[in-house]
């Protein structure tokens, strides 16, 4: 997969469907598999290559484990294959780390906005 702004995107969505299932993931792949990537996707400077090759080790692992299509990465051909982001909202909470492409809107988080299951640190409000 590439390296501009497009396979950027589509890591943070891996990363975004990884977050929102974390607990189920680590269950299905199993603690000696998934500790030590999941460490590197939490702790690594997003985007560089550590941080990429760890979300391509539990993509691989959840799909070994049974996930049809892993996380979600996927190698994409052609400039139609690429997935449409969400619509634009007004407001909702975001990924205090930027490490994934996660966003709450008001009717999913309530009034709170969740927490971050990477760090454990607050969702962060934008409006």
């Amino acid at each position: 997969m590439g390296s501009g702004a497009k396979a950027q995107r589509v890591y943070e969505d891996a990363v975004e469907y990884l977050c929102r299932n974390t607990a189920a993931l680590r269950e299905l792949v199993g603690a000696a598999r998934w500790d030590g990537p999941f460490a590197v996707v939490r702790d690594a400077e997003p985007a560089g290559d550590a941080w990429r090759e760890a979300v391509r080790t539990l993509h691989e692992a959840a799909e070994e484990a049974g996930i049809p299509g892993g996380i979600g990465l996927r190698t994409t051909m052609g400039v139609g294959d690429w997935p449409a982001g969400p619509p634009p909202r007004s407001t909702g909470w975001v990924c205090p780390t930027g490490r994934c492409a996660r966003v709450d809107l008001p009717e999913e988080a309530g009034r709170g906005g969740g927490s971050c299951a990477l760090t454990g640190d607050p969702l962060r409000r934008v409006d």
